[in-house]
């Protein structure tokens, strides 16, 4: 009996490891990511049915996603058009979606509503998924066109869609191709392998095997690049040649099966944060994405105009939004997309919304409306307004804290100068928490990570020089509860002998003291 209690206590201690290291992969932004896709045998994926997932982007905005009964970040809407409804279709990748706003501030949304309050009777439906090319745009065209009937289609594409609509696969997994006159040129899909168990776990994704990124080392970088970028080079790799035809390939079949629908199509590729802020693509994206490379060697505006040639190629009514937005932020000054993640902010998504808006009436291809209204009239979506969430924590910490200190120590310390420590150790807690987090999204997602458990590291490792002579009686008194074969009380004596620990050193040194409060 003592042999098996002995193993249990064996077990239940690595068992503790397991979770506390799960647990720390998660904290640190290592852990699986939940998906708003799953697998579609036509497509590659799409997102699922009825799922609500919220998530943080790298800049700190909380964003949520609720999908509908199609997988549509949208209303509920029905697949038969309802009588005198005008559909239209908006077909794009995250950027179209709304990868970093709220459905307020995403210009899919904003038009619609524009739309109905000029009395057009407009249902904007929007199919952006995330890490779609065009190919997959033209896909569900292909697939879903008739079911849904719209009355006119807009297509945004971006810049990296070129690269991959030349690829069966997306990082391992497959999707669609067309050739260049707009015929499919892939069947069925593979559907992708059951990662099991360990894929929903943090450790598992941690020594699961990654796929290798599509890289190149063109003249004049100082290391390699990823493929995707290769439309912005002003010297093309030969590999382009390819993308660029299996893009008008994209826009071919777009056309082919619009003329087939009888509705219209139009094609605004979104420009790129570099595209519309030289600055930005000067200063920020080519040291970070094009390793180093000179203003000559490459051109923010190339990807659109190679969009746009094919899509003219195609037979496409097009519309070219850079004139407008770099003119927007010229005049206003304020960003329109976010500077780490590439995505376009709720001003660029406002930007973006008005130039449809004006664009797309004189292309003719929307239903008259008896109330015209000019674009300053229109209603904008309100500007946030209150405290920021953790204002909210702040306060409410500080009452609590603050008056349990000045109640239970009234005698030891005036109560006012109590209240008043306690508020500035809040306040010493919140700015490494809330700084270090902004700096660290400031940092590219793996320098971020690495820099995170430098810290803990760090930290933890200043715990331990503390402790001392300390360590060797833990050491023992975990030895002896193993050794007795403990093991119910194992997960007691963890929790316990590490809180009291961090609390020891916490209270013998004040200036680390802030950092390990930040821990918990």
């Amino acid at each position: 009996m003592k042999a098996i209690n002995f193993i249990l206590a064996l077990l239940v201690s690595a068992l503790i490891g397991l979770v506390v290291f799960e647990g720390g992969l998660r904290l640190i932004g290592m852990g699986p990511k939940k998906s708003l896709n799953e697998p579609h045998e036509k497509l590659g994926w799409f997102k699922k049915a009825d799922e609500t997932i919220t998530r943080r982007t790298s800049e700190g905005f909380k964003v949520t996603y609720a999908l509908n009964e199609h997988g549509m970040r949208d209303d509920e809407v029905s697949e038969a058009k309802p009588a005198g409804i005008f559909r239209v279709v908006c077909l794009g990748d995250s950027f179209t979606l709304g990868y970093t706003v709220e459905r307020e501030d995403l210009f899919v949304d904003i038009l619609e509503n524009w739309w109905n309050t000029e009395g057009r009777k407009v249902e904007v439906l929007n199919i952006g998924t995330e890490g779609w090319s065009t190919d997959q745009q033209a896909a569900w065209l292909l697939e879903y066109g008739k079911t849904f009937q719209p009355d006119l289609v807009l297509v945004f594409p971006y810049e990296n869609d070129i690269y991959w609509n030349a690829q069966r696969e997306y990082y391992g997994t497959s999707k669609p191709v067309f050739g260049p006159k707009g015929e499919l040129a892939t069947a069925t899909l593979e559907a992708p392998d059951d990662k099991g168990f360990l894929a929903s776990t943090a450790i598992g994704n941690l020594f699961a095997s990654k796929p290798t990124p599509d890289t190149f080392q063109p003249e004049g970088a100082q290391g390699p690049i990823l493929k995707e970028w290769a439309p912005l080079l002003t010297s093309p790799p030969d590999f382009l040649a390819e993308a660029v035809a299996a893009t008008g390939g994209a826009f071919q079949a777009m056309r082919q099966q619009a003329d087939a629908l009888g509705c219209a199509l139009v094609v605004a590729p979104i420009p790129s944060h570099s595209a519309v802020d030289p600055a930005f693509g000067a200063n920020k994206f080519a040291p970070r994405v094009l390793a180093g490379m000179s203003a000559d060697k490459w051109s923010a505006d190339r990807p659109v105009d190679i969009m746009l040639e094919r899509a003219h190629a195609a037979g496409l009514r097009t519309l070219d939004s850079r004139t407008f937005l770099r003119e927007r932020f010229t005049a206003n000054g304020e960003d329109l997309y976010f500077n780490v993640d590439w995505h376009l902010n709720p001003a660029g998504n406002l930007a973006f919304a008005e130039f449809l808006h004006g664009n797309l009436n004189t292309l003719d291809v929307l239903p008259g409306t008896s109330q015209p209204v000019a674009a300053a009239s229109l209603p904008k979506p309100e500007a946030k307004g209150g405290l920021p969430t953790w204002a909210y924590w702040f306060c409410g910490l500080w009452a609590f804290l603050g008056i349990s200190f000045a109640t239970f120590y009234r005698e030891e310390e005036n109560p006012a100068l109590g209240f008043l420590k306690v508020g500035a150790l809040l306040s010493v807690i919140f700015t490494i928490a809330i700084g270090g987090t902004g700096v660290l999204g400031m940092l590219p997602p793996l320098a971020s990570q690495i820099a995170l458990i430098l810290v803990i590291l760090v930290i933890l490792g200043f715990v331990l020089y503390k402790l001392g002579d300390r360590v060797g009686t833990i050491t023992e008194l975990m030895a002896a509860f193993v050794g007795r074969g403990h093991w119910y009380l194992m997960p007691l004596v963890v929790v316990l002998l590490t809180v009291g620990s961090l609390l020891v050193v916490a209270a013998s040194s004040p200036l680390v003291a802030p950092f390990i409060y930040t821990l918990f």
